[in-house]
């Protein structure tokens, strides 16, 4: 319920829009905590980035509100987020990478300098070439 309380402040998102209520079947099938299991057994890719809730200098001009709800969210996340970790690594998991950052709130200039440190080894998996 406070997910989408937040979602909703956020910008009038809808938790339920991704894979319906947490009720439907859908949801089960791509929880990757219910997962974890067959994630180890395949050895599929993972990689888990998530701050603490604590704001760094990308959150300079993000007003009082929105900066309150991502600091909520991404701590609220971290802890699902090292239980994920913790669940993976004890079910044989070690095909993953796990970034926990001292600062970041759940906010897009953080995801971006993920996703540039996450762009070689995403590259590598697909078997992709550089384009630089």
């Amino acid at each position: 319920m406070l997910i989408g309380l937040a979602m909703n402040d956020a910008g009038g998102y809808n938790a339920e829009s991704m894979w319906g209520p947490s009720t439907d079947p859908a949801w089960k099938r791509n929880d990757p905590m219910v997962n974890i299991n067959q994630l180890v057994a395949n050895n599929t890719r993972i990689w888990i980035y998530c701050g603490t809730g604590t704001p760094s200098d990308l959150d300079a001009g993000t007003n009082g509100g929105n900066l309150m709800a991502a600091q909520f969210l991404e701590g609220l996340t971290l802890r699902t987020n090292v239980t994920f970790r913790d669940n993976y690594i004890a079910a044989g998991g070690t095909n993953g990478v796990f970034n926990f950052p001292a600062n970041g709130t759940h906010a897009w200039g953080y995801w971006g300098q993920q996703l540039q440190q996450m762009k070689p080894d995403i590259q590598r998996v697909l078997g992709a070439q550089s384009a630089t």
